[in-house]
């Protein structure tokens, strides 16, 4: 997917457009192909501010949903979360090359939580295994919050995500 059919993905026509949970639910959940230019480019006309904003947003409705069971599931995505708000916030400081981290950044996630198929599901009544992509074995666990239906999960095989190096201010530590 180049730059033109991700904002006709998106349903934007630029970077401003790019406002709503919405839009960066569509871009995380894609398990489509999307040329790491493309997502650059993407970033490149993006509202900082904004999309720190809607990272924070995202993330924390997908925190509340992880089985109970995952601390080290929920430790990771929210490690992630501060690598990519982190990266946003620099490259609106102006850091040099800030705007490719984040693009490279926001598009190892989005493979990470979506193409891979890096969760296992067992339902514990029929005995059934199935291998899903992070994202589809979180929503696997929030339908059977619903369902009644009791399942098992093991993101063991998605905690090899690799995170670069993350440095966190004291402004980041005051916040929290």
């Amino acid at each position: 997917m180049d730059r033109e059919e991700l904002f006709a993905f998106l349903d934007i026509d630029d970077g401003s457009d790019f406002q709503y949970f919405e839009n960066f639910a569509d871009l995380v959940e894609s398990d489509g192909q999307i040329s790491e230019e493309a997502v650059y480019e993407l970033v490149e006309e993006l509202d900082l501010k904004v999309f720190a904003e809607l990272c924070e947003s995202y993330f924390y409705d997908l925190l509340e949903n992880i089985p109970d069971d995952q601390i080290d599931l929920y430790n990771l995505l929210e490690t992630i979360k501060r690598v990519l708000v982190g990266a946003a916030e620099g490259a609106r400081q102006g850091e040099e090359n800030a705007r490719r981290k984040l693009a490279e950044e926001l598009d190892r996630f989005r493979l990470w939580y979506s193409a891979e198929t890096n969760g296992q599901c067992k339902n514990l009544q029929s005995g059934e295994i199935s291998f899903l992509s992070v994202r589809d074995a979180l929503a696997n666990a929030r339908l059977a919050r619903f369902s009644g239906e009791e399942w098992e999960y093991d993101f063991s095989d998605a905690l090899d995500y690799e995170l670069d190096e993350y440095t966190m201010t004291y402004s980041d530590l005051y916040e929290e």
